[in-house]
């Protein structure tokens, strides 16, 4: 199927139990009639329903809303566990309640993580690897419209492998092993939070972010940066395309690495470099580089975070590199604890599975929850970012398709949402690297093509504006070294800057 593809016929399924709170929206603010024809659910524990009422208050103006108990939903549901309750209720009001988009309030300790697999090859671990995988959320339906359940595999300890993709050690069996879908039906967000304070901090955050956006006061709502940062790959012909699709309008910031090739005489992507832009203002931020749990490898890291000051000019960030947007600990090379409550200390601490693992708990509390750059960017404080899309663990050169795929997207619809953008990507990635016929080959590639659009996650809400807006007078840029402030205040149209 294409980005823009018909809805697919549905089939009927019984009703859940659960009944949320349902609040109309009222006097939309900057949001097109169309947007009314779907609504946002936000699935959250009860603990954090307090915390939530003025976020409700403030979504209502733009769309429908249901503030939805996570417990009730739980106890009403049908499915095998946790997860799966979640996506048939889901799958639910997707097809009979005009559901389009969703917000999973809760990190890996409160609200049910799914975990794909991959047989990836590595002994100690019997030659599988556990993965979370919030597109298991989004991708509902299979292509006659019924509910996909990412588990077409019940043969031995393959019924309990969900999303099962093989091709790197097993090579007689396809490599959608599972045989799922992947196409999203709705945009699903996560806010990685374990807290009433972490919840109270992120919601304040967004609501004044999306108020400074639809009232044409963000500072550096008409400006985006793109880092790119050597030694990964050469990511710098993919950037530019993505910068030349950018409204004609925006400030383009460009912090390249420079080598023998080509040197483009932009300020390098270094960490002042970076925190710079923060602070002065960036309504989008793309990174393509060497990650890791706690930062951009050679330019952000989370201890630089206490050095960014930008409340009032929040971005959206973006990054390709490997493992960024860490949500959970990643069996069985980790330590973890399996669906039967034991405790496992991985492979990385010695320990050897004779058979294949068992499968992780789609909850991970207190030392099998490590965090990451990309969570606390966005809920360590009223700084960093206000949404992190990025790899939860290693991330292959194809992922820079789930960027190219971003930015058509942001570029085709002047009326976007993070959700709608994020969506498409997926999309886009599904055609454009061929998933739908790829196979195993000799290498280990093929398979980690196939998954790279499964583990990346989106931590914000999938309902944040990304479209057009208001002129705005940004007099805000990020300095390059050995320049004045002073010498920034009069800005250059992106066509002419020399960051382009």
């Amino acid at each position: 199927m294409g980005l823009l593809a018909a809805p697919r016929a549905v089939l009927a399924e019984p009703a859940l139990a659960p009944a949320p709170t349902a609040v109309t929206p009222s006097a939309p603010l900057g949001v097109a009639p169309a947007r009314l024809a779907k609504k946002l659910l936000i699935l959250a524990p009860d603990a954090f329903h307090p915390q939530l009422k003025d976020y409700v208050r403030h979504k209502q103006k733009q769309l429908a809303v249901e503030l939805v108990s996570l417990e009730k939903l739980l106890a009403g549901a049908t499915g095998r566990d946790d997860p799966e309750r979640v996506k048939r209720y889901l799958y639910d009001q997707w097809k009979d309640h005009r559901a389009g988009y969703t917000l999973l309030v809760g990190d890996a300790d409160v609200f049910p993580v799914r975990y794909m697999v991959l047989d990836r090859i590595t002994p100690a671990a019997f030659d599988y690897a556990f993965y979370p995988c919030d597109l298991y959320y989004s991708d509902l339906a299979k292509q006659d419209g019924s509910f996909d359940d990412w588990n077409a595999q019940h043969e031995g300890f393959h019924a309990d492998y969900i999303g099962e993709v093989r091709g790197e050690k097993n090579k007689d069996d396809g490599v959608n092993f599972d045989l799922v879908d992947y196409r999203p039906e709705i945009a699903v967000g996560r806010w990685p939070v374990s807290s009433s304070d972490e919840v109270t901090t992120v919601a304040r955050k967004t609501m004044a972010y999306e108020k400074s956006v639809l009232d044409g006061t963000h500072s550096g709502a008409k400006s985006a940066a793109l880092i790119s940062v050597g030694g990964w790959i050469d990511s710098r012909g993919a950037m530019d395309r993505l910068a030349s699709r950018l409204p004609v309008d925006w400030r383009i910031n460009k912090r390249y690495y420079a080598d023998k090739s080509r040197n483009d005489l932009t300020p390098p992507p270094t960490q002042p470099q970076v925190v710079d832009l923060l602070n002065s203002g960036q309504r989008l931020i793309y990174h393509a580089g060497h990650g890791f749990d706690h930062g951009w490898d050679k330019c952000l890291s989370i201890r630089a975070i206490k050095l960014v000051h930008n409340s009032d000019r929040l971005p959206v960030i973006i990054s390709a590199g490997c493992s960024t947007a860490r949500l959970a600990t990643l069996p069985p090379y980790e330590p973890y604890v399996d669906t039967a409550g034991k405790e496992h200390a991985g492979t990385t601490a010695g320990e050897v599975f004779t058979s294949p693992p068992p499968p992780p708990a789609p909850y991970q509390k207190g030392s099998f929850n490590p965090t990451g750059l990309g969570e606390q960017l966005l809920r360590r404080g009223s700084e960093g970012a206000v949404a992190y899309i990025g790899c939860n663990t290693g991330s292959q050169p194809c992922g820079m398709t789930l960027l190219d795929g971003f930015s058509e997207a942001h570029a085709r619809n002047a009326d976007a949402l993070l959700g709608d953008c994020w969506t498409s990507a997926i999309r886009h990635y599904y055609d454009k690297e061929e998933l739908a016929t790829i196979a195993p080959t000799k290498d280990w590639y093929p398979a980690s093509i196939f998954f790279q659009g499964m583990k990346f996650m989106l931590y914000g809400d999938p309902t944040l504006p990304m479209g057009k807006l208001a002129p705005v007078i940004d007099t805000a840029a990020a300095p390059k070294e050995g320049t004045s402030v002073q010498a920034l205040q009069t800005v250059v149209p992106a066509a002419q800057s020399n960051d382009r």
